[in-house]
């Protein structure tokens, strides 16, 4: 619900805040004391049309912020977490801002971080619904009339309607693997060959996980055989063999060694030292036995560098077409292996697939046609509850229409002997219609000129689908143009009992509806010397009974008026008590 609107340099307030009750609020007060603006305010915070006319004189920004209450919306809480929008506070709440700078600058926060206009209607359409001479009016969208009439149904069109779109759903599944199967048949035949050429390929190579690796290596010791061969016999010489002037390494080891005997023979700290030097010489031994057979194996080949060149450069060429990798050839050639199985099986397989589809469609139909029965029966019932509200509401020749259209598709289902276009929610588009007056055809509720009789027609519709229409908040705005009397007092506990499920808001100027608020507010316009700025006060008791008498059209002094004013109260706290809606 909406917990409070702060308005800060917006048309003539300068700064307000009205915290708001659950169940019934109204605002009163004369006309111009700023009423409307304060709606305006709300509408703007929830995605409207922003203005650099709504920044009030002499300021450079207009501030505007709501705060919600959803403990009640879980999945809303869902969608803001995903949407980074999160709360940070430990309470439910959403908050909502937008700034309107005089430069034409318009900035909106929700939950303190910066969103797009696109995110802030998605999020609002969940919190609140203004009905009178506003856009946000989401029963004008016919998008919204086929899921509210669905609602409206019951348990048993919900069932009907999950059948429908689960059997959508499978036809849709079999339909793309109907398309990746069909296709031109050319196209398969000219697929199917390149598949075989691309596999026989890659078998005659029979490219191995790690060989590119190893042959690299081995083309690096064959390229440079008689250096290596030049480099091992030097090292094997002067390790071994000796030569010239310079004696072997193990042979100067080795006289090292003896030498270090004799001193140990007189110094026995010196054994671990030659104990070293022996270990040193045995393996310079093993190492030098290594070099000799290494020397004795290499030898230059140039018909098996070719070989291994050749090589190379034919699994290079298998790279440039299937991979960047042998190990990437291979996955390639596993999924073409794959690929071309499933083509050569998809007669088969399409076969199969066509007479699931239309197994589907047959089924498809039935329910649809159901579903479509259901649907008007629905409708029936509610074309005369809306009826009827409406005959009370004061609007007794205005005639309420479902209509329904199932648009002619040869490509579509058969329903009803007419094949006809279909989606995952059915074959029925759906409308709400409206006759305001006797001789006029219906039209759709978007095209209602009068504010009055649209706000009347919407209560009509919200309290009957107030079980079914889960947004929390309702305000409404010229509820009560041009009605009075019976019609009234039909009006007011209409508002009533629909704040017993849903937070109300409204604007009026009849006394029968103020009467029956939780919480009442008097709107006033206070003109200074520089500015006129506008006032919100909640009323106490006493307050209710002033305001209630200025409504009527009497003077705070006369008893008479104020005794009315009472009774009225009264009787309202008397049908609040009885409805449920007492505070």
């Amino acid at each position: 619900m909406l917990v409070e609107i702060s308005i800060r340099d917006f048309a003539i307030v300068d700064r307000l805040t009205l915290a708001l009750e659950p169940g019934f609020n109204v605002l009163t007060g004369e006309t111009g004391a700023g009423k409307s603006i304060i709606i305006d305010a709300v509408d703007l915070a929830l995605g409207g049309r922003a203005s650099t006319d709504m920044v009030r004189s002499g300021a450079e920004k207009a501030y505007i912020e709501a705060v919600f209450d959803i403990s009640g919306l879980p999945e809303l809480r869902d969608g803001l977490d995903e949407g980074g929008f999160a709360s940070t506070a430990d309470e439910p709440l959403l908050v909502i801002s937008r700034e309107i700078a005089r430069s034409g600058r318009s900035l909106t926060r929700i939950n303190g971080r910066t969103a797009t206009s696109a995110a802030l209607r998605d999020i609002s359409s969940h919190l609140l619904d203004l009905h009178g001479q506003h856009e946000h009016q989401s029963l004008l969208r016919p998008e919204r009339h086929l899921p509210l009439l669905d609602a409206f149904g019951g348990a048993e069109v919900a069932s009907v309607g999950d059948e429908v779109r689960r059997l959508h759903g499978e036809m849709a599944e079999r339909r793309r693997a109907l398309n990746r199967l069909s296709g031109d048949a050319r196209d398969r035949a000219r697929r199917l060959d390149l598949l075989r050429y691309q596999l026989q390929e890659i078998d005659a190579a029979a490219p191995a996980p790690g060989e590119e690796e190893a042959l690299r290596d081995e083309r690096r010791v064959l390229a440079n055989a008689e250096k290596l061969l030049a480099l091992a016999s030097s090292a094997y010489a002067g390790l071994y063999e000796g030569g010239g002037p310079r004696p072997a390494l193990i042979d100067a080891l080795a006289e090292v060694a003896a030498e270090l005997g004799q001193a140990g023979e007189m110094d026995k700290s010196l054994a671990p030292l030659r104990e070293a030097l022996d270990t040193a010489r045995f393996q310079l031994e093993d190492a030098a036995r290594e070099l000799r057979r290494y020397r004795d194996r290499v030898q230059a080949d140039p018909e098996r560098l070719a070989e291994v060149d050749g090589r190379l450069e034919l699994l290079s060429q298998l790279k440039r077409k299937y991979g960047d990798s042998v190990e990437e050839i291979l996955h390639f050639r596993a999924e073409a292996a794959a690929e071309l199985t499933t083509i050569e099986g998809s007669e088969e397989a399409a076969a199969r697939l066509e007479a699931e589809l239309a197994e589907l469609r047959d089924g498809y139909a039935k329910a649809a046609s159901r579903l479509s029965r259901l649907r008007n029966e629905t409708a029936n019932r509610l074309e005369q509850q809306v009826s009827t509200e409406l005959a009370e509401l004061g609007m007794p020749r205005t005639v309420f229409q479902v209509s329904f259209e199932a648009k002619p598709d040869e490509g579509g289902v058969e329903v009803e002997g007419r094949k006809v276009s279909f989606g995952p929610d059915g074959v029925d588009q759906v409308e709400f219609l409206l006759s305001p007056n006797p001789g006029e055809p219906p039209r759709p509720l978007a095209r209602i000129a009068s504010g009055g009789e649209l706000a009347r027609i919407m209560l009509a519709l919200k309290t009957i689908l107030a079980e079914v229409d889960q947004v929390p908040t309702l305000i409404f705005d010229e509820v009560d143009a041009g009605i009075g009397g019976r019609s009234a007092v039909a009006v007011a506990r209409r508002l009533g009992r629909l704040a017993s499920k849903r937070q109300v808001i409204c604007v009026t100027h009849l006394a029968q509806i103020a009467c029956l608020a939780n919480a009442h507010y008097s709107i006033n316009k206070l003109a200074g010397d520089q500015h006129t700025t506008t006032r919100v006060d909640r009323l106490d008791a006493e307050g209710r009974v002033e305001e209630i008498v200025r409504m009527l059209g009497g003077t705070p002094d006369n008893e008479i008026s104020r005794q009315h004013a009472r009774a009225m109260l009264a009787e309202a706290q008397d049908f609040q008590s009885n409805a449920g809606t007492a505070p």
